[in-house]
This record gives C-alpha cells, sequence and structure tokens, in this order.
C-alpha cells in the first residue's frame, strides 16, 4: 500500500505542474466553445426576426454539430498532450493520422460528399428539425440532421435515414406553410 502512495506522489510531483495546466486548457477550451456556440445561436436566432421558431430549430442544429466536433477536437488534443507529457513520442502517431486521413479521403469521397452536402443544408436552411418535408420518395419530419444523414419519420411511425449527399431536391411544407402566413398577415 506504502508503494502505490509513493508511486502517486512520485507521479504528482513529476507530472502535477503539467497536468494541471492540460486540465485548464481541457476545461478552458470547453468553457470557450460553449460560449462561442451560444454566440453562433444568438446570430443565426437574430438573422430571422420573422421565423423565431424557425431560426430556433436552425441555430440549435447547427449549435449541436459544433459542440460535437469542438468536443472532438478537444479530446483528441488533450489524449495526444497527455501521451507526449508521458513520453509518447507522437510525431509517428501525428504522421499516420496524417495519412490515413489522405486515404479515407481518397476512400471515402462519398462521406466527404454527404458532410459538404450536410453543411449546405444547415448554411442555407432548407430544413431544420422539427420541418415536415419531402426529400426524394420519402415524406415526414425532421428528427435529426447531423453532416452526415437527415433522419425523417413519417406519419406511421417510421425513420428514414437519408445521406445527405443523395439529396438532390426537397419540399419543405413547413417553410410553405409559414410563408403563407407572413403573406395573409402582409397583404
Amino acid at each position: 500500500m506504502e508503494e502505490i502512495q509513493l508511486f502517486i506522489i512520485n507521479i504528482i510531483k513529476t507530472y502535477g505542474t503539467n497536468v494541471f495546466w492540460i486540465l485548464v486548457l481541457f476545461f478552458g477550451a470547453r468553457i470557450i466553445l460553449k460560449n462561442l456556440v451560444k454566440k453562433i445561436v444568438r446570430l443565426v436566432e437574430d438573422e430571422d426576426k420573422e421565423n423565431e421558431s424557425e431560426a430556433e430549430k436552425r441555430a440549435k442544429t447547427l449549435g449541436g454539430i459544433i459542440v460535437t466536433t469542438g468536443n472532438v477536437v478537444i479530446y483528441i488534443v488533450v489524449l495526444l498532450m497527455v501521451l507526449k507529457l508521458f513520453g509518447v513520442d507522437i510525431t509517428p502517431i501525428l504522421a499516420g493520422v496524417g495519412i490515413l486521413g489522405l486515404a479515407v479521403g481518397f476512400g471515402a469521397q462519398s462521406i466527404v460528399k454527404d458532410f459538404v452536402s450536410g453543411l449546405f443544408i444547415l448554411i442555407e436552411n432548407q430544413y431544420g428539425i422539427g420541418d415536415k418535408v419531402k426529400i426524394g420518395s420519402f415524406e415526414g419530419c425532421v428528427k435529426k440532421i447531423t453532416m452526415r444523414s437527415t433522419a425523417l419519420q413519417d406519419d406511421e411511425g417510421k425513420i428514414f435515414y437519408i445521406s445527405n449527399g443523395l439529396i438532390k431536391e426537397v419540399v419543405n411544407f413547413s417553410q410553405a406553410r409559414k410563408s403563407r402566413e407572413s403573406i395573409q398577415k402582409n397583404p
């Protein structure tokens, strides 16, 4: 038992300051990420004052994607810092990840296409969570939008997952209804 305590004390003496700064970086980055997402959400909501519920849905979707992506980046950076701290040479890891990324890029062009299409769907506000849409032959309510796919739930409760790269045409019944309501209010 005494050996374990001495081992822990030795690790704290040797790496304590570095571990402290890694933890500060980790929590600081998470706080910055959350504040950044809040500001982006406010900007998106302020952008479309007429359709507040639409802007809120769009902001929620974008916020979720940014938080997920940011968290992955933060965890990877912290993991690499911890590995380096304990003497692991991360240069081969970074080189391997770079080569793997290049191979995946060539081999997974459809995934890249899905991501780019998903980004444009979100930026152009083609549809948001809760909208009633028709995508190709599928019609239903949008349940989830990720950078790679869109999930629709039809009236029977079936959920369809559609790769964003395959989406060519979208009919958004919710936006059409909101547009008619806006025209009726402001003739």
